[in-house]
C-alpha cells in the first residue's frame, strides 16, 4: 500500500488563497463534484479498527482502502498518516451490489466540491462543503511545511480529522443533531459549480 500523509488547514479564505497560488507557481489540475459513500458493517466492525473503505464517484468511479499503517515513519502529530490503496470501478452499482453481499452497507455518505492544484512535489485540494471550507495538504511532511508556508495556510487552524469527524465535531458545536450524511441541494450545487468556473 502507498503511504499517504496530509494535513488539513480550516476556514480559508478560498479567493485570496486561489490568488496566491496563481501568483506563488502553482499548477491548477482539476476541479469537480465529488460524490462518497463510506461503507461498514452493521455493527461498524472496519470504523472499530480505522479502517476506511470509500466509494468515491468524482468524473469517475474509484475504492479506496486506508488504514493506519503498522509502524509510522515519524511520530508527529500535526500529519495524518495512513496506508492507502485505490482502483478505477468500471460499475459502480455492480460493486455496490457486490459489497451489499459481503455484508457492506453505506454508513456515511458525503459530498464536496473539490479543486485540485499542485505545488513542487506537494498537492493542494480546495475543498468546499455543506457546513465549511478545508484546504487539504498531500505529500511529505517537509514539502506540507513548505507549502503552507508559502501559501499562508500555517496561520490557519491545522488539522488530521476525516471530514466525517469534522463534521461531527461542527455539529457538536452547535448543539445539532449528527445525521448520516452531508448533501449539498441541487440549487448550491448549481450553484457553485457556476461559481468555480467562472473564479478559473
Amino acid at each position: 500500500m502507498a503511504l499517504e500523509i496530509e494535513q488539513k488547514f480550516l476556514e480559508p479564505d478560498m479567493d485570496l488563497l486561489r490568488e496566491r497560488l496563481v501568483r506563488g507557481g502553482a499548477t491548477f489540475c482539476s476541479q469537480g463534484f465529488e460524490d462518497n459513500f463510506i461503507f461498514d458493517t452493521p455493527d461498524k466492525l472496519l470504523r472499530s479498527q480505522n479502517i476506511l473503505l470509500r466509494l468515491r464517484h468524482a468524473g469517475e468511479t474509484v475504492l479506496t482502502l486506508k488504514k493506519k499503517p503498522e509502524s509510522l515513519p515519524a511520530d508527529d502529530s500535526r500529519y495524518k498518516i495512513l496506508e492507502e490503496v485505490e482502483t478505477v470501478v468500471g460499475d459502480m452499482a455492480a460493486l455496490r451490489k457486490i459489497l451489499e453481499h459481503l455484508g457492506y452497507g453505506v454508513a456515511f455518505r458525503y459530498q464536496k466540491f473539490r479543486a485540485t492544484w499542485q505545488w513542487e512535489s506537494c498537492i493542494i485540494c480546495l475543498d468546499t462543503l455543506p457546513f465549511t471550507q478545508v484546504v487539504e495538504l498531500e505529500g511529505t511532511p517537509e514539502s506540507i511545511q513548505r507549502t503552507a508556508q508559502r501559501f499562508g495556510l500555517d496561520n490557519l487552524q491545522s488539522s488530521t480529522l476525516n471530514y466525517l469527524q469534522l463534521y461531527r465535531t461542527h455539529q457538536q458545536s452547535l448543539g445539532l443533531s449528527v445525521e448520516d450524511r452531508f448533501l449539498f441541494t441541487k440549487t448550491q450545487r448549481d450553484a457553485l459549480m457556476e461559481a468555480r468556473m467562472e473564479s478559473r
